[in-house]
């Protein structure tokens, strides 16, 4: 290793100039400088974070104590009978001129609002107006730039039931965002119930998946049964559709059994979703005419519809479906025929004899198909 050294020194002094300008620059001085630069600017790396630290702990200590101190001064006054007979010591006043404060006492108010009701509920949102708490929500919800304030906000003035802000909640249920438009369309439904349900007249953007589970979710607080029958007609005929899907839950979660050739008409919807999500209802709300109503779309659905129709027919099938059963035998995909047997099978007197029979003139693939549905029998 000495060696190489030595010969890379070498090497640069006959280079001349550069030579000797690596070997100023790389001089015992210059090294000894380096290190003390590197020695500095680490130290202020450990002090920068040791500062961080020290700032984030005494802030964690400050907001325990003043969430200490509110959560005194709030248990005592919402067990009153009446928050507005109550004088409000200027010492809590003085500790609300924090902003961090206030979020605290906001904090702390709107957990409590969601673990009571009655007069303890009235009391907690007139404590929540009378210190003024509405005004920071209200300015939150008009934050356009910080999303996440926005969503905040709304959610803070719903759980506080502030429906006379109903008009500007309402405007945000087809906002840009989907979690400022996600808080405020669960907003209109806590605060109205099942009248919440018009942004679904004029939402453009998607209604995801999990968007629509909360909105269920939120619904079902309500207990009784609404009829949706004047109203899911209109829906399953939106542009978006993500409403059409979700029109189709809440008929099929509410048993709308009155919308059901509203529904049908959903099963030649241009949407792969619409179309399977249509099928699933007709199947929840099924009556007599349903498997024939399944069996006339069958051939029009693509593979993965036909399998969940065949998937269905086993609940609800008869004899009068075996001829259909019986000609889906012929059919070039082995799932297809399988599906098929299953429910021929369990479904239609002498099923099982046909496809033995079947299964004598061509082996290959009934004998397996046939040994699949004794095993399922």
């Amino acid at each position: 290793m000495t060696a190489i050294l030595q010969q890379f020194m070498a090497g640069l002094l006959l280079n001349g100039s550069i030579g000797k300008d690596f070997l100023t620059f790389m001089s015992p001085e210059n090294l000894l400088i380096g290190v003390q630069i590197m020695g500095i600017c680490i130290l202020l790396i450990v002090v920068l974070i040791y500062a961080q630290l020290l700032t984030k702990k005494k802030m964690y200590f400050y907001t325990q104590r003043i969430r200490n101190n509110i959560e005194v001064w709030i248990s005592h006054i919402i067990l009153e009978e009446s928050v507005e007979g109550i004088d409000i010591p200027k010492k809590f006043y003085r500790l609300l001129d924090d902003p961090k404060a206030r979020q605290v006492a906001i904090d702390e108010l709107t957990n409590c609002k969601k673990n009571f009701s009655g007069i303890v509920a009235d009391n907690i949102v007139a404590l929540y107006n009378k210190l003024g708490l509405r005004e920071d929500s209200l300015e939150k919800m008009k934050n356009k730039r910080k999303w996440y304030l926005q969503a905040r906000g709304i959610q803070e003035l719903y759980l506080m039931d502030q429906k006379n802000l109903l008009t500007k909640i309402y405007r945000e249920t087809n906002s840009k965002n989907d979690f400022v438009r996600s808080e405020a369309q669960i907003a209109i439904i806590y605060m109205t119930g099942f009248n919440g349900l018009r942004f679904l007249d004029v939402i453009s953007y998607p209604l995801t998946l999990w968007q629509q589970i909360k909105l269920l979710e939120q619904l079902r607080l309500f207990g009784k049964k609404e009829d949706l029958s004047d109203r899911i007609p209109r829906w399953l005929q939106s542009k978006n559709d993500t409403v059409v899907v979700f029109a189709l839950r809440l008929a099929a979660e509410y048993q709308q059994f009155a919308v059901k050739d509203a529904i049908m008409g959903c099963l030649v919807h241009p949407s792969d979703a619409v179309r399977t999500r249509a099928i699933k209802t007709l199947i929840i709300l099924a009556d007599e005419q349903t498997p024939f109503i399944l069996t006339g779309y069958f051939s029009k659905e693509n593979f993965d519809n036909q399998v969940h129709i065949l998937n269905s027919l086993e609940a609800i099938a008869t004899d009068e479906q075996a001829p259909f059963l019986i000609k889906l035998l012929e059919a070039p995909d082995n799932i297809i025929k399988l599906k098929a047997a299953v429910v021929l099978a369990n479904n239609c007197t002498d099923g099982l004899s046909v496809i033995e029979k079947r299964a004598a003139l061509e082996p290959e693939p009934f004998e397996r198909i046939l040994r699949h549905v004794k095993t399922v029998k």
